[in-house]
């Protein structure tokens, strides 16, 4: 074989690969759609998807709080990873950012991480570490024991980003199941309950 056919062998290849990995993108995002589109039966939201190209989220209110459920790719190093990530409304003061030991990987730049999500706070133990700009607040509302125990039905998840506007968690995604209606249902309740709980614990501070 001459240089330009072995050349033009190996573009073949690398052409028939992006196509196949084009093929299952399109496919998952088909099948994720769909298992979302199961959830309008039983909460009322709905299902967009911008284009065939991108992921669907799906929205809706439960009580008269917004959820979203939507994913997310985030570059780590050389990798791509996806990301399923759950939000919910709430209203606290400041931000309580929980974060897997065992999965969460320091960033080129700590500095920047440390100025922008605020210290590391020792009274928060295994399996998360957390940080929070206002530490004082974060450390009381991590110590009142039933926020301790909704915080530990999430430990599926590999981030907990606790206000100030929202709950929002989120965790490498395994497949359909991250999709499945049952299992958002439940964590949608489980966020609620911390919510509610949180917002509770932070307007008895203020006392």
């Amino acid at each position: 074989m001459t240089l330009t056919q072995i050349t033009l062998f190996f573009l073949g290849i690398l052409g028939v690969i992006v196509i196949a990995m084009l093929v299952h993108s399109y496919l998952d995002k088909k099948k994720i759609k769909k298992r979302l589109d199961q959830l309008t039966e039983t909460l009322s939201g709905k299902v967009i998807q911008e284009s065939r190209f991108h992921y669907p989220r799906f929205l809706c209110e439960i009580n008269g709080r917004a959820f979203d459920l939507f994913f997310n790719v985030v570059k780590v190093g050389r990798h791509h990873i996806l990301y399923s990530v759950y939000a919910l409304a709430a209203r606290l003061d400041h931000t309580l950012l929980l974060v897997k030991k065992d999965e969460f990987r320091p960033l080129a730049n700590p500095e920047t991480f440390l100025t922008e999500n605020g210290s590391l706070l020792p009274q928060i133990h295994s399996p998360f570490q957390g940080y929070s700009k206002e530490s004082d607040w974060a450390e009381q509302i991590y110590s009142v024991s039933a926020i301790n125990k909704i915080i530990s039905e999430l430990d599926q998840f590999s981030s907990l980003q606790l206000g100030p506007d929202a709950l929002v968690v989120g965790k490498p995604y395994e497949g359909l199941s991250d999709a499945d209606s049952e299992k958002t249902i439940q964590a949608i309740k489980t966020l609620e309950k911390l919510a509610q709980a949180m917002e509770e614990a932070t307007a008895s501070n203020k006392k």
